[in-house]
């Protein structure tokens, strides 16, 4: 994704960044006094930690909060437009790295794992241009970005096979039933049906686990696993609602592509 700046799938990542910089100016009055994010709740918070933490956690309110999303989608829709081959491309991915940051300091509570691989992601290219931006660094860039997704993927599978829940296969029809995340409907649909709640249980565990193979395996292979791995995303985003992992991980997908082609 670094290597190759022209790919489209590269900025799907801050195509997620624009969808948190809405989500957060909906609930920018969170962050303000007696919000869920308010600066007093999360002093409080984090009183027994680090000193910069703590100061991040308690830097501005809901004001200083809208105004760092409303330039992080701007910035955003620049690198969608430009790209990250120029230099205005270059310097917008770099303020969405400054906002994220700040989000992620002054936030504290209730990140994902895809928020978590998209500030991941900015950090890697702030690396990657700090390091002169070389195609050296852009490959080592990459590489590190698709040991990450790869990572992410088999331990989140070896969890599961560890899990008597997701082994049973009870995990997705318990999923269903959840208030937050369920579908009454489908959660039905696997109760009365407990061979496709497993089945659906070990093939997304057989097919985390396999991610790593995309390393070694023939190109349509390759391509196979990806392709699982978008519908998957694109499952739990209409399923759970879940849609910055679209973004973030089949953002990352590219980076994943120029690895194995460079390992090959």
């Amino acid at each position: 994704m670094f290597t190759d700046t022209g790919l489209l799938l590269s900025r799907l990542i801050f195509i997620g960044l624009i969808v948190e910089a809405f989500e957060i100016l909906r609930l920018r009055q969170s962050f303000a006094d007696g919000g869920m994010f308010s600066r007093s709740t999360l002093a409080i918070m984090t009183s027994g930690t680090r000193r910069q933490v703590q100061i991040g956690a308690t830097l501005g309110a809901s004001t200083a909060i809208s105004v760092a999303m409303v330039v992080q989608l701007l910035a955003a829709v620049t690198v969608i437009v430009l790209g990250l081959g120029v230099r205005v491309g270059i310097l917008a991915a770099l303020i969405c790295l400054t906002t994220n940051a700040f989000l992620r300091a002054r936030r504290q509570i209730g990140s994902s794992g895809a928020e978590q691989l998209t500030f991941i992601v900015l950090v890697t290219f702030g690396l990657v241009i700090a390091a002169g931006g070389s195609e050296e660094a852009r490959r080592l860039g990459d590489g590190f970005i698709a040991a990450q997704v790869i990572l992410a993927y088999v331990a989140s599978g070896v969890s599961k096979a560890v899990s008597p829940v997701w082994r049973d296969g009870q995990a997705l029809s318990r999923i269903m039933s959840a208030e937050g995340y369920g579908i009454p409907g489908i959660a039905a649909l696997l109760l009365a049906r407990p061979w496709i709640d497993k089945l659906l249980c070990w093939s997304v565990i057989v097919w985390e686990i396999a991610f790593i193979l995309v390393l070694v395996v023939p190109e349509p292979l390759m391509i196979a696993l990806m392709l699982a791995g978008v519908f998957f995303h694109i499952s739990c985003a209409v399923l759970m609602g879940l849609n910055r992992f679209v973004w973030a991980f089949c953002g990352c997908y590219p980076a994943v592509w120029a690895t194995t082609m460079l390992l090959r």
